[in-house]
């Protein structure tokens, strides 16, 4: 198997954002989801990491900018963040066919793949 190229990484971004995205309540959040780490309010609130990483990785940062070591971090975090997104039922992750699952997958195989 090939060694993924940059672009392959990036793509995987896709899946990911709408997700931690979806998951974060902006309602009362006096940045609208602009993580200020001046702000501490945002130092102590329990959706900063979800904030840091949307603002390292969505569409207006320029992924292309990225190494593939900073890439693969940030896609271990966001692989984090959807693992503890699933119910219990996903214990056999290997059978399941849901639209998390098959991203996990696919990011475990294009990790490996990296040198």
């Amino acid at each position: 198997m090939s060694v993924p190229d940059k672009q392959e990484l990036i793509e995987l971004f896709e899946y990911a954002r709408p997700r931690v995205i979806q998951s974060m309540e902006l309602r009362h959040c006096p940045h609208a989801g602009f993580y200020n780490p001046v702000d501490d309010r945002c130092n102590f609130c329990h959706q900063g990491l979800e904030c840091i990483w949307m603002n390292q990785n969505d569409e207006l940062v320029d992924l292309e900018q990225k190494s593939l070591e900073e890439l693969k971090q940030q896609l271990l975090i966001a692989v984090d963040f959807v693992d503890s997104s699933l119910s219990p039922h996903h214990l056999s992750r290997r059978k399941c066919q849901c639209d998390n699952c098959n991203w996990l997958r696919k990011v475990q195989e294009t990790l490996a793949r990296l040198p």
